[in-house]
């Protein structure tokens, strides 16, 4: 279930998403908008956003979450076209240990070359001990809810899908 709200007029991205507050924007459908940041860390980055108020992750449904794959997916394949560049980091951070510091749900699309500005992502190797790698995926799979049931016809469809 969604636990967004419609707009919040403080949240800068909501301002953008209502057309109060410019961006160059490259995508606008009826539930999501991209647009490259403010600062953006290479050339072609790209944030999308949904349209609806939500802050993390956990916060939105099925519907938001379809559309926003399907966008992310549409802009990395432009943004790849466009740059030429060889590799990409889609990135989606949630809360502020995760440094999120914008409290709307967003997803950076990041080209990537050799040599760019942009930090190593990843720690050096760390060798967990495998029962806590076992026990971990034992929780966490019994956890997963079961959508055995979803067939990809029932799947929200984007926004300007042809049936």
């Amino acid at each position: 279930m969604t636990h967004g709200t419609a707009l919040s007029e403080t949240c800068p991205f909501c301002l953008i998403v209502a057309g109060d507050a410019p961006a160059r924007e490259v995508l606008r459908t009826s539930t999501v908008v991209a647009f490259f940041p403010d600062h953006p860390a290479v050339l072609g980055h790209t944030l999308i956003v949904p349209r609806q108020h939500v802050s993390t992750i956990w916060d939105i449904d099925e519907a938001i979450g379809y559309s926003l794959a399907d966008a992310t997916r549409r802009v990395a394949r432009a943004v790849h076209e466009v740059t030429a560049t060889p590799g990409m980091n889609i990135i989606q951070s949630n809360g502020h240990a995760a440094s999120q510091t914008v409290e709307h749900l967003h997803i950076h699309v990041v080209p990537r070359s050799g040599g760019d500005r942009m930090p190593r992502l990843w720690p050096p190797d760390m060798n967990w001990p495998s029962a806590s790698l076992d026990a971990l995926q034992s929780v966490l799979s019994r956890n997963l809810p079961d959508d055995s049931n979803l067939k990809v016809d029932d799947a929200p469809q984007p926004f300007g899908h042809e049936g």
